[in-house]
């Protein structure tokens, strides 16, 4: 094995321009960890805040949320994994590189047939959709959920999970394409936010309100997001692309009984993430495998052109998840 590897580091603060493509000593796994050859990745969010400096960059200066591989070499007190097995993993930084140090507990076994670039770019997504339904929201048959971004990458799968789970999703999206994509992934009603009031629109389709909201936007839309829930109502926070500020009328949440909450998979311990990366791996990675669930990709990019990920990442016309190639598989 090379003692470096190509990675891809963040030289400052500000637009794609900062990321730069460096020579890195390959990671040493250390006691329960493994080093996963990166095969591709997807981008996240969080990793366009820190390129922004809105929030601290990685140690080290090397992003990266998840990613696809194979197990190149494993740390002491490994007992479940082995070189030469392909697995996508859920990290908490460095994905951005051809080497990974990641917990034996973060990695997900790969079924047969799933494409590296897919797998590559679902880990984040995959948990991020399934703790925020399940262990938050709390969705089951017959709720009636409104998913907030329906044609972005966590979004297109919380519509798919929602439905998997016996909700009816109502969907949020821009534009022509997007509209279509979420009525395709099984969204009953998709409320166009370039072209209508969404709550407006929202009363009418749902008047006695929704029974979970899966909102991306954070403040702008708390008031109205509260306004449109049922009575014990659920809405949880998975983002705040349209700000953090608000105001927050106790009264109104009381007298709905309504619960808000907030979610980041970077605040649960590895415990926690132990668990989910085995219910994604049992709950979730088959039915990609099968095409059950659909995983939405926008476009691929080979590692060289990671700032141009980045600019398309943040392109309004974006539709789901983009996803980077370091590799191919290496058996």
């Amino acid at each position: 094995m090379n003692e470096t590897m190509r990675a891809a580091v963040l030289d400052g603060t500000g637009g794609p321009e900062t990321l730069r493509i460096e020579r890195r000593p390959v990671p040493v796994p250390r006691a329960g960890e493994v080093l996963i050859r990166v095969a591709a990745f997807g981008l996240n969010n969080a990793e366009i805040l820190q390129r922004r400096g809105a929030i601290p960059a990685p140690p080290g200066g090397v992003p990266g949320l998840e990613c696809a591989g194979t197990v190149a070499v494993t740390g002491p007190e490994v007992t479940a994994l082995h070189p030469g097995e392909r697995v996508a993993a859920l990290t908490r930084n460095g994905a951005y590189a051809e080497y990974v140090a990641v917990p034996e507990g973060a990695c997900l076994r790969l079924p047969q047939g799933l494409d590296p670039v897919v797998a590559g770019a679902l880990p984040e997504a995959a948990a991020t959709a399934w703790w925020n339904l399940v262990h938050r929201a709390r969705v089951s048959g017959g709720d009636r959920v409104l998913v907030h971004g329906a044609a972005g990458g966590v979004g297109s799968l919380v519509v798919q999970l929602a439905r998997a789970l016996g909700a009816e999703v109502i969907g949020t999206a821009r534009g022509t394409a997007k509209t279509r994509l979420c009525l395709d992934l099984g969204c009953r009603h998709v409320l166009d936010y370039g072209a209508q009031d969404i709550f407006a629109e929202l009363r009418r389709l749902a008047p006695d309100g929704v029974d979970v909201i899966i909102d991306n936007q954070g403040g702008p839309t708390l008031a109205a997001n509260l306004a449109a829930l049922a009575p014990l109502g659920r809405l949880v926070v998975v983002g705040t692309q349209g700000g953090t500020g608000a105001a927050l009328d106790v009264g109104a949440l009381m007298a709905r009984g309504a619960e808000i909450s907030s979610s980041s998979l970077g605040k649960l311990d590895d415990a926690h993430r132990v668990h989910l990366c085995r219910e994604i791996e049992r709950e979730v990675l088959p039915r990609i495998a099968t095409g059950e669930l659909r995983s939405v990709l926008d476009r691929r990019f080979p590692l060289e052109q990671i700032s141009e990920a980045h600019r398309r990442f943040e392109d309004p016309g974006r539709v789901g998840k983009v996803a980077v190639v370091v590799a191919e598989w290496v058996d």
